[in-house]
């Protein structure tokens, strides 16, 4: 009997260690801060919305890149998200490809793609963490021409961040 639990234990943790994000060690340390949420921060989501898009806009330029415009009607989807994380308590991606088809059928978008955080307490830091992120980094850099960010307070004030990437021609 044993041996069966120890067998089906080691069976479950392959498993688990299969299913895990393709995140590296360095990307999970730079999201420390972000991770634990034990800490209460204030954050004014209207003016952290403005700082972090001020933020990206400037690094793309640094890199070359165009200022991306702004994209309204693609809001009500990163709030949206940001809802739908708040009541799950998670950072997801969850039901991005149902997002981004909706948000390409209004725009006529040809490419669509997201950056998400969470707890984190300046425009800066998320930068930064994004940056550190290959994943994240490559939405931030593409080839896109719209975005837009909603920053929203979960029950405890900690804020949660989606940015919605557009490319529309």
């Amino acid at each position: 009997m044993k041996k069966l639990f120890g067998t089906l234990l080691a069976v479950g943790l392959a498993l688990v260690v299969s299913m895990c994000s393709t995140t590296t060690i360095e990307e999970e340390q730079d999201y420390t801060e972000a991770q634990l949420g034990n800490e209460k921060v204030t954050v004014d989501p209207v003016s952290m919305e403005e700082e972090l898009l001020d933020l990206v806009n400037d690094h793309r330029v640094s890199i070359g890149k165009i200022v991306l415009q702004d994209s309204q009607s693609s809001y009500k989807y990163a709030e949206e998200h940001n809802q739908y994380m708040i009541s799950h308590n998670k950072l997801s991606h969850d039901n991005f490809e149902d997002r981004a088809t909706q948000i390409a059928a209004e725009t006529n978008a040809v490419s669509v793609s997201e950056n998400v955080a969470r707890y984190y307490s300046s425009a800066e830091i998320i930068l930064q963490a994004w940056l550190n992120s290959s994943s994240h980094r490559a939405a931030m850099e593409g080839d896109f021409t719209h975005t837009t960010l909603s920053v929203q307070l979960d029950k405890d004030g900690r804020p949660y961040y989606t940015q919605i990437f557009l490319k529309v021609e």
